[in-house]
């Protein structure tokens, strides 16, 4: 039967990256489907199901969701956005902790009462709804006029409000012009905001110098409507790749002509997810956007639904669906530099917080003539609106890492200077992310620009102990940082425990096979590590991100495909740690026809059995992050 389905994904269903969490379907007609399609492996307690909620939740995807007829309807409105739905006006998401509010929109009773981005809905007239789904936040609608109570989780504290059910309706994408500056708030990837989007810059491209795409709070949708977009900004091109459970790999193209090549800033926070991190991490990887706000959900998976419409090309599968629909996790999908946002998400070149977000991107949209600052974050000057109140000047100057270009004119030519620096010359604060003990450190740089994006953490009071080694545990931590990722559950090794301020991220790594235990059941959380073990992990960790040096790693293992050279360079390490250290030597080269390798530092300079130090391993990952182009 596996054919026919295959036939199915190959008529493109379409592709939705929702972040939504979860009849006539039976459970043995799911799992027939799940078998044939599904991207994970299905558990063996779940053939012993018997009511598809059950199945889902055993599953352990929140992704792959079964929804009823009436549960499919709500969320297909949702999907398009800009459906006239009746209800209080917020854009959420669903999480185990309740409904979060990551938006109000205008016109609804929400923002009318002062429900705010970041509150949690925990009550609906009464009754909880914690953990947050489909089925109890549908509750939220209902018939206009009507009233709906709900209690609100803000800053640990509940509070009430009685709100009123009413017409809402939230285009999916929106356009203002200020001054020379195009604002396209994007809401959600309908079927058609692609096509709405580049019309809209395309129309307006005369009139504005700089375009700033705003995907706070977007939880994603349609694949062909973030390729269009890209398309748009970028022209044609590959901007979206599929990986199958099988491991092929499946390159989307954008066809239409670019329709801008002006400057474009993207706004971002941890809402944005799925198709809105496919579109932010493409334009990350090729240098042609800058992004500020806050780091994206990490949404890397797609999803196909289906329903009696999309199976009734294949009469076989007739009857299985009478209405309601079953969303099933079928790929990992990669951006045009083949990096996956799964767990990650998209790290912004301007890390900041969300209440300066527009501010900060207002404030790089400024022109040449008439501004004392330049700063480039990347490979295009951004000139800093000389009208920038001081707090957004702090911030903007304050997210810049080390890597950054910094210049100031005052009444002459542009100097290059610090940006403590520059904040000095100004006249407003600097507060460093930097860490103060890495002296004259060859590898600051690296670490302050960990720091700088929130992926390291010191002691607290701004040392690194940069010369200190690295425990097995420490290891994991530093990763889950960079990750984003903690693991709920049972520990998977014996001696390492669950509740220990390392046991989430020593399971957490385990569970996506980046580190192993050493026998017996155990892991050794106070190991040090070894230069050669550091670099096996990070060469996993390597391979987690990107689908080619994935691939490139299975071509060498398989194939033992190291020239006469590279295996004497190697002669070294351990039989264990020779792919890995191919894929950071020579990985970025040969997969990836990038210049240098994912090293702190060279070969040569390398001891397999030497501890690792701790700023050799935060130099190291930030070797891996910006070699990939994941930061800048």
């Amino acid at each position: 039967m596996k054919k026919y389905l295959s036939r199915l994904l190959a008529a493109a269903l379409a592709l939705v990256l929702l972040v939504v969490p979860a009849s006539a379907l039976t459970v043995d007609q799911a799992l027939e489907l799940l078998e044939e399609l599904y991207y994970y492996e299905i558990p063996d307690e779940a053939y012993q199901a018997e009511t598809l909620d059950e199945l889902m939740s055993l599953l352990e995807d929140p992704y792959t969701q079964y929804m009823t007829a009436e549960e499919y309807q709500a969320f297909l409105k949702l999907l398009e956005g800009d459906s006239n739905v009746i209800g209080i006006g917020v854009s959420c998401r669903y999480t185990p902790e309740g409904i979060l509010i990551l938006s109000t929109i205008s016109g609804g009773s929400a923002r009318e009462a002062g429900l705010q981005a970041g509150d949690l809905i925990v009550e609906i007239d009464g009754q909880s709804c914690v953990p947050a789904n489909e089925e109890n936040a549908g509750r939220l609608t209902g018939p206009e006029g009507t009233q709906v109570s709900v209690t609100v989780l803000r800053d640990g504290e509940r509070k009430g409000y009685t709100l009123t059910r009413r017409p809402v309706v939230e285009p999916n994408v929106e356009l203002s012009i200020e001054g020379r500056v195009g604002l396209l708030d994007c809401n959600s990837f309908g079927k058609d905001t692609g096509k709405e989007f580049a019309k809209l810059v395309k129309d307006n491209d005369g009139r504005v110098d700089v375009w700033v795409v705003d995907l706070r709070g977007n939880g994603g949708g349609y694949t062909n409507a973030a390729v269009d977009m890209l398309g748009a900004l970028m022209g044609p091109g590959y901007h979206l790749y599929f990986e199958t459970a099988a491991g092929g790999v499946e390159a989307v193209p954008a066809y239409d002509r670019q329709a801008t090549d002006k400057p474009v800033i993207v706004l971002t926070d941890g809402g944005s997810a799925s198709a809105s991190e496919l579109t932010s991490g493409s334009l990350r990887d090729s240098g042609r956007g800058v992004l500020v706000g806050g780091r994206t959900y990490g949404k890397g998976v797609a999803q196909i639904m289906l329903d009696e419409e999309a199976l009734a090309p294949l009469p076989e599968y007739d009857g299985y669906f009478e209405g309601d629909g079953l969303k099933i996790t079928v790929y990992r999908f990669y951006s045009g530099g083949l990096n996956s946002p799964d767990k990650i998400g998209v790290i912004p070149t301007l890390l900041v917080d969300d209440k300066d977000t527009a501010a900060v991107a207002l404030a790089l949209c400024g022109s040449q003539e008439d501004a004392k600052l330049c700063v480039m974050p990347g490979a295009v000057p951004y000139y800093v609106d000389p009208g920038t109140d001081g707090d957004t000047l702090s911030a903007l100057l304050s997210a810049l890492p080390p890597q950054a270009l910094v210049f100031y004119a005052d009444g002459g030519d542009f100097q290059q200077v610090s940006a403590a620096e520059a904040a000095q010359r100004l006249g407003v604060a600097y507060e460093s992310r930097w860490f103060t003990d890495l002296g004259d450190s060859r590898y600051a740089d690296a670490v302050n620009a960990m720091g700088t994006y929130g992926l390291l953490r010191g002691d607290g009071k701004g040392h690194f102990t940069p010369k200190s080694g690295l425990t097995r545990a420490e290891l994991c931590s530093m990763l889950a940082s960079v990750l984003n990722v903690a693991y709920r559950g049972e520990s998977r090794f014996t001696d390492v425990d669950q509740n220990a301020w390392y046991g989430p991220s020593v399971n957490a790594m385990a569970y996506l096979g980046i580190v192993d235990g050493v026998g017996g059941g155990k892991f050794n959380p106070g190991g040090t590590l070894t230069q050669e073990e550091f670099h096996t992990i990070l060469g996993r960790t390597a391979r987690f991100f990107n689908v080619k040096l994935d691939a490139y790693a299975q071509w060498v293992e398989q194939e033992g495909r190291l020239t006469l050279g590279q295996s004497s360079a190697l002669s070294g390490y351990s039989a264990w740690a020779r792919n890995s250290m191919a894929v950071l030597a020579w990985g970025l080269e040969d997969a990836l026809d990038g210049t240098g390798d994912l090293l702190f530092a060279s070969l040569k300079e390398l001891s397999p059995k030497a501890p690792i130090l701790r700023e050799e391993a935060a130099a190291g990952m930030y070797a891996v992050l910006s070699g990939l182009e994941i930061l800048p």
